[in-house]
């Protein structure tokens, strides 16, 4: 079975994530000098190592660093917080049956999500290596199991897992395997 190690760091806001990103990889490859390169869409990589696959995500005060063998992933988080134009990014990243599944939802559940639909697009788009660029409308979520998509903008098929981190951050992780192990990893241990 598939599996992907989440590493998370409590960060300085506008910190940087490569001194996490290499101190991570340092668990997996022995190679000192890691060159990390990144695709046309901006996705970075491995060339040395292209089996190893990894995301990086930041937000607020927290990083996510998502590393697999031999399998895509792409990791998102967001801080929660209220957003005044809410109504204008759903209109123009959610499906029509997300957005009417949206603004059905109490007032009280639509920031909360908001937010696991869109960590759970941005998560994808990120794993399959295109970025927003491939239309966040374009990827459907199946409202009754979020961890799937009804449509995506490409042949293969995608999942994603919600990720506990924090109550005031929503984190996804998405791969093209509906079965995989998610071990939340520590440096410390």
């Amino acid at each position: 079975m598939k599996s992907v190690d989440i590493w998370q760091f409590d960060i300085e806001p506008k910190q940087k994530s490569e001194p996490f990103l290499r101190q991570v990889l340092a668990h997996y490859l022995p190679e000192k000098n890691l060159r990390i390169e990144r695709g046309e869409f901006g996705k970075p990589f491995l060339p040395d190592f292209p089996q190893w696959q990894f995301n990086v995500s930041h937000s607020g005060e927290k990083l996510l660093i998502a590393v697999s063998f031999e399998m895509s992933i792409g990791i998102d988080v967001e801080k929660i917080k209220p957003r005044n134009a809410l109504n204008g990014l759903i209109k123009k990243c959610f499906s029509l049956a997300e957005q009417d599944y949206w603004l059905a939802l109490p007032e009280t559940e639509k920031t909360t999500v908001f937010y696991d639909f869109w960590t759970r697009k941005e998560a994808v788009v990120k794993g399959i290596g295109r970025g927003i660029v491939l239309g966040l409308n374009r990827c459907e979520i199946d409202v009754n199991l979020p961890n799937q998509f009804l449509n995506l903008p490409i042949a293969e098929k995608w999942f994603t897992q919600k990720i506990a981190i924090s109550p005031d951050y929503c984190a996804a992780i998405a791969m093209p395997c509906a079965n995989v192990i998610v071990k939340l990893c520590d440096l410390e241990k």
